[in-house]
């Protein structure tokens, strides 16, 4: 109990050496008066006893605020558009606009996918998105399996990036849920995709 009397005291004392207007203010801290009122600091660091001791809570009994809870976004309805019948443009290439729609399919319906990074915040570090808040654009992997490596959309022809891994290079970004990008090169160029029900 002395023990701790003692840590109390010394707490008291650092907070007067931090906050001197509070305690002297309640007349702690002050020169004694030539009543006796009045508690000199070096008192308080030396753990001398006074008359009039401030009764500090056990610290065991102050309830601290929680933290606030962060709401984790989960794979959901909302995650990306509904899949559909094709895209506009075009895409030259119905193997590649299956492996898109299942890919969607995948992530509206909460399914897992195979990839840690899909799911992933897209940071548009290349800036050749439109400009958004972090956390707006979520990027996922697209397997295509064994479709050309030249891919024809809107009339224009884009070379696919051969495989730098498992993963291949090609990307579907899916901006606020409802906006789909495609990049058939790893992030070189992007094109934005209509979903046609």
């Amino acid at each position: 109990m002395l023990k701790n009397k003692s840590l109390w005291l010394k707490a008291a004392a650092a907070l007067a050496l931090a906050f001197p207007s509070v305690l002297l203010a309640s007349g702690i801290g002050a020169a004694p008066a030539k009543d006796g009122g009045g508690v000199v600091i070096s008192e308080l660091l030396c753990g001398k006893m006074f008359s009039n001791p401030v009764s500090l809570p056990d610290p065991g009994t102050i309830a601290l605020p929680e933290a606030p809870v962060e709401k984790v976004q989960s794979a959901d309805k909302s995650a990306a558009p509904a899949p559909g019948r094709e895209f506009t443009p075009v895409i030259q290439d119905a193997a590649r606009v299956q492996d898109i729609m299942k890919l969607l399919s995948d992530i509206c319906g909460g399914v897992h996918l195979p990839y840690s990074q899909d799911g992933a915040t897209f940071t548009n570090r290349e800036g050749r998105l439109p400009v958004q808040p972090m956390g707006y654009y979520k990027e996922y992997t697209l397997l295509t399996g064994d479709a050309p490596h030249v891919v024809v959309i809107g009339g224009t022809t884009y070379q696919v990036a051969p495989d730098l891994s498992a993963r291949g290079s090609e990307r579907i970004i899916i901006g606020g849920g409802e906006h789909i990008y495609y990049t058939p090169d790893h992030y070189a160029h992007f094109i934005l995709l209509t979903v046609v029900r």
